[in-house]
């Protein structure tokens, strides 16, 4: 019986990372259709991954004698100065979504009840980052660097998690790896110049992998696991529904962990001491998420004047307009005004009356929907330039940021390519796998709602993960550090019993 759910458990895995192969092999071949330039940066790419897998290798040695904690602060350090020099050299004029974060957190700052709460009502995800930093705003004053220093922070903290990740993962040269690649990613840098919402949720994203990869390394550990289960889950449901405040996609997360525990973790689950912690995890993770929404509702419906809207109507409508791609466009957002402004409407009633404009689209027979998903991806996964068009009104010679951007981001795929191909072979259910798996998730929400190419932020922390597992040296990695704990549980308690 073992052996059997071992066995389908590994398909199961495979079946996952087969997946994610065509993904990245779709988002490549996009890549070269694209026209002369693009397959130039895929060019450049390939080339770049090569030098990687060629030259860092070899300096992992040396790295390593540093010890974690030097090879921490220094690439720390170096982080900070990166992505400082940048957020003072390119001072991007604030326009709009970034001017609407910024105006509401100094609104949030300084009124119990802000103005114009109906938008807020209508996409209250604009309302969790506009807090966090009118937080700020508070201690600091409204400056206009405020927001871009915060992003460099947050790089850092999540440079730091990915340090951690990687060692927990693949080992020590993984962590010193990932960072290095966080540090050199040109959008991520240039991001930092913008006030959006990215850097914030991507951190909590990161801090919420490395709490349960820690749990997992630690299973069998605990004197209580029912106990200790029951409260991991309950902080990690408190750290998603923040994340869900400030960006709708913690149940990426949660379905991932429960394909992780339930499906993909090759047996542990008949494990007793697996059993005991787990579950007890994943149904007060679950139960406290979904008691919490009403309070957070609650605590938004406070602080703007009304109810927010529960309903993403709006960004269903957009997703499957095919004249648009699936983008922002004027139409549909000129029609969900029309229903927010009809007198005695509410937030709730407008987003309910274009979801039901979505269906009626979504069945109308007039949309080739293969044509609209591959528009889709193109414009979520094809590129990694968007960051470009939106710092546009500070920078010249554009052409070379495109081409640095795309060139890495390229890199990374083929990369995290090698990465998934060394996953595969593995035996066990690594919770490693929760990187390809959150890509595959995020991908396939996004292929329902509105896309922009800035949403596939949060997945580029988890290519570089998954390039670590092709570039990293796997000889001084301790057992256990692939974060799946059934090979040393067994061999403590084979030691214990002998």
């Amino acid at each position: 019986m073992e052996l059997r759910i071992k066995r389908a458990s590994l398909r199961l895995k495979h079946l996952m990372l087969a997946v994610f192969l065509l993904l990245v092999l779709d988002i490549l071949y996009l890549a070269v259709s694209r026209g002369t330039a693009h397959r130039q940066e895929f060019v450049l790419g390939a080339v770049g991954a090569a030098a990687v897998l060629l030259l860092l290798p070899p300096i992992f040695p040396a790295l390593t004698r540093l010890g974690s904690l030097k090879i921490w602060l220094l690439l720390s350090l170096l982080c900070l100065t990166v992505k400082a020099v940048w957020v003072l050299l390119v001072q991007v004029p604030l326009a709009g979504d970034y001017l609407v974060f910024w105006d509401y957190a100094n609104s949030l700052a300084s009124r119990e009840v802000v103005w114009g709460g109906r938008y807020l009502a209508l996409f209250p995800h604009i309302f969790g980052y506009a807090d966090f930093l009118s937080w700020f705003i508070r201690l600091f004053g409204p400056s206009s660097m405020l927001a871009q220093w915060l992003n460099v922070v947050l790089s850092v903290c999540a440079g730091s998690l990915l340090f951690l990740l990687g060692c927990r993962w693949f080992g020590l040269t993984a962590g010193a790896g990932a960072y290095l690649f966080w540090i050199a990613c040109p959008s991520q840098t240039m991001y930092n110049s913008l006030v959006l919402s990215e850097p914030l949720y991507t951190v909590m994203l990161l801090a919420f992998l490395l709490a349960v990869t820690e749990l997992s390394r630690r299973t069998g550990q605990f004197r209580r696991p029912v106990q200790t289960g029951a409260c991991s889950g309950l902080g990690c449901a408190l750290l998603l529904r923040w994340l869900n405040g400030v960006r709708p996609i913690a149940a990426i997360l949660a379905i991932a962990m429960f394909l992780w525990v339930l499906l993909l973790n090759t047996g542990c689950l008949m494990e007793r001491d697996w059993r005991r912690l787990w579950l007890p995890f994943l149904a007060v993770l679950v139960a406290a998420y979904l008691l919490t929404g009403p309070l957070w509702n609650g605590h938004i419906a406070r602080r703007i004047g009304e109810e927010p809207s529960t309903t993403p109507g709006y960004s269903v409508l957009v997703g499957f307009n095919r004249t648009s791609g699936g983008r922002w466009n004027q139409e549909d957002s000129d029609r969900l005004y029309t229903y927010s402004d009809q007198p005695g409407a509410t937030a709730q009633w407008a987003q309910e009356q274009a979801l039901n404009d979505a269906l009626a689209r979504i069945t109308s027979g007039r949309i080739d929907f293969p044509a609209l998903l591959q528009d889709k991806l193109h414009t979520f996964l094809g590129a990694d330039d968007a960051c470009v068009a939106y710092s546009a009104a500070a920078l010249g010679h554009m052409r070379r940021y495109f081409f640095l951007c795309n060139g890495f981001y390229y890199a990374c795929l083929f990369l995290a390519l090698a990465g998934t191909v060394r996953l595969w072979r593995q035996k066990t259910g690594t919770i490693a796998l929760m990187a390809p798996l959150y890509v595959l998730g995020l991908t396939s929400a996004q292929m329902l709602v509105e896309v922009a190419g800035r949403y596939h932020y949060s997945a580029l922390p988890m290519l570089m993960l998954m390039a670590q597992a092709a570039i990293s040296d796997r000889r001084g990695v301790r057992s256990g550090a692939d974060g799946c704990p059934e090979r040393d549980y067994k061999r403590k308690k084979e030691t214990v019993d002998g």
